[in-house]
């Protein structure tokens, strides 16, 4: 017996659209960010607006939001599988439980995808061009407020867009999440341009009106898009090697320690010896123009695996190493301070910045930890969880912030993911940064596109506050990001190595910079109402 629905068409064929459409958005994002086989960073727009169409097409607002999250989870795991990695080599949990732990931060990311499509089903009667900037304003809104939120910023559009420097210009006006609404704009109102199929279980589907307008508004902002992308990266010429006095040479040393060893207390002579042996080949490598120069030397984060300030002997070793180099050293390693009133000492993730003397000149402490990393939630304390502390503790949120400065030098401090938010950018630039200096640690992560990942995300700070970015890891990627995100030296990854190169000062704020405080409460007023204006949607149910 053929079943058919009330308008005559069999089940499977009404599903076949949405589908392939689910599919489309799950490949979307997962080729759109960096992955094992192949990038194409303009794809990820594909994504909501797969999410859109699927909440159009939606029959009910639990149909459109079970879809887009169940497509968001598809993508999301693909593009996020490294994260079950640490949990299972380094936590030491079986696979079958490090997998869910993997899937568990995929799903509370999908979560938005799913609200995106629901707000695309409630809002399908609107008119095309309300209906594109209303989920596109709402699309801006769902990563502002998942980063706060959820602390985990990791798939937004602009951190795929970024791997092509022309895409993501406008990061210096609207930051990286409004850099993703525009382009989901111009993606929409393309989209809208089209007719949609009415579904028998939805009546009251989108049908578009005037759709020449909307094609040609969608089409004129991408190219606005991109002609501002191409005339800033015109007015600011590439220079892999910046001069004069607002400049400065930096040598990154990566150490390429396993990370199931290095907190291991028999490899801390061995690691303190490899770094000054890689500190020491990359000083005779110096190059000629940087002969006569006080270069920054950066060890990545927890580059010591020890407490410095208790270990005389192997601290003063790194001492004598800065005044060997005659310059600045910056590395990171556990800190401790005893506060009175307290049987534990605090421990803090912190970089330290010793002077040419190998003196301390000043310390920062991480301010935003990661999760089962650094510290367990007090809602999963748990004693199996332990492992991935790797034996140091529990870290606690640094209040030591400030920039570390020397000479002409503010060094505005990132430890690791800490460059994926855009607010801790912006305070280090408001605190007087004219450099910005994330030191990271991927080797968590292994040989998968995480590492990738982490450091296109951590380009887009350089936009959004015209600031140069060091970034100096342990397994790589280390890199110099000039203020138009372009990587202007990069080394190589799982191999011990030194690397030479020079990086800018700036002083000079972005637009972003001093709109920041406004963009976010602006379109939340803006999102609200467009809300409220234009026709309702039909209620309709599952």
């Amino acid at each position: 017996m053929n079943t058919a629905r009330a308008g005559g068409q069999p089940p499977f064929r009404s599903l076949r659209p949405d589908l392939l459409l689910g599919l489309a958005g799950a490949l979307a994002l997962w080729l759109g960010f960096p992955n094992d086989f192949l990038s194409l960073p303009p794809l990820v727009l594909l994504w909501p607006v797969a999410l859109a169409l699927l909440g159009l097409r939606a029959p009910g607002r639990m149909a459109a939001l079970r879809r887009g999250w169940l497509v968001s989870l598809a993508g999301g795991t693909a593009a996020l599988y490294w994260l079950a990695l640490p949990v299972h080599n380094v936590g030491g949990l079986p696979w079958p439980l490090a997998v869910p732990c993997a899937l568990f931060i995929a799903a509370c990311l999908a979560s938005a995808g799913g609200l995106f499509s629901l707000a695309a089903q409630i809002l399908r009667a609107r008119p095309p061009m309300l209906l594109a900037l209303a989920l596109a304003l709402l699309w801006y809104l769902l990563e502002a407020v998942y980063a706060l939120a959820l602390g985990f910023p990791w798939l937004p559009l602009a951190g795929a867009l970024a791997v092509w420097p022309v895409l993501v210009q406008a990061a210096d006006v609207v930051g990286a999440y409004g850099l993703g609404g525009l382009w989901l704009l111009a993606a929409l109102l393309c989209l809208l341009s089209l007719p949609l199929i009415p579904q028998a279980a939805a009546p009251r589907a989108f049908c578009p009106r005037r759709p020449a307008t909307s094609l040609a508004t969608g089409l004129a902002l991408a190219v606005l898009l991109l002609a501002y992308g191409a005339w800033r990266l015109d007015a600011h010429p590439f220079r892999a090697e910046p001069s004069g006095p607002e400049s400065m040479a930096v040598l990154f040393v990566e150490g390429n320690v396993d990370q199931n060893r290095k907190w291991l207390p028999a490899f801390q002579r061995q690691t303190v010896d490899l770094y000054l042996a890689l500190t020491r080949a990359g000083l005779a490598a110096r190059p000629a123009a940087d002969r006569d120069a006080k270069p920054l030397i950066i060890w990545p984060e927890t580059a010591l695996p020890f407490f410095f300030e208790t270990k005389p002997a192997l601290a003063a070793l790194v001492r004598d190493m800065a005044l060997e180099a005659r310059g600045p050293l910056l590395f990171g390693a556990p800190g401790v301070e005893r506060r009175p009133g307290r049987a534990e000492p605090a421990i803090f993730n912190r970089a330290f910045l010793l002077g040419p003397d190998g003196a301390t000149i000043g310390h920062y402490d991480k301010e935003h930890l990661v999760p089962f990393g650094e510290y367990l939630p007090s809602w999963l304390n748990w004693g199996f969880l332990e492992a991935l502390l790797q034996g140091v503790g529990v870290y606690e949120t640094g209040t030591a912030v400030a920039p570390l400065r020397y000479e002409n030098l503010a060094l505005g401090m990132l430890i690791c993911y800490e460059g994926i938010f855009p607010w801790l950018a912006q305070a280090r630039v408001a605190d007087g940064a004219n450099i910005l200096v994330d030191i990271s640690n991927d080797g968590w992560f292994e040989d998968t596109p995480a590492s990738r990942q982490h450091l296109y995300l951590t380009v887009l700070r350089a936009l959004e506050q015209n600031r140069w970015i060091l970034r100096g890891t342990n397994t790589g990627i280390s890199v110099v990001v000039d203020p138009r995100g372009r990587l202007t030296a990069r080394g190589g990854q799982f191999r011990a190595e030194s690397l030479w190169a020079r990086a800018g000062l700036s002083t000079a704020p972005s637009l972003y910079h001093r709109l920041a405080p406004w963009l976010l409460p602006v379109a939340a007023l803006l999102c609200l109402v467009l809300l409220v204006l234009g026709p309702r949607g039909a209620r309709t149910s599952d």
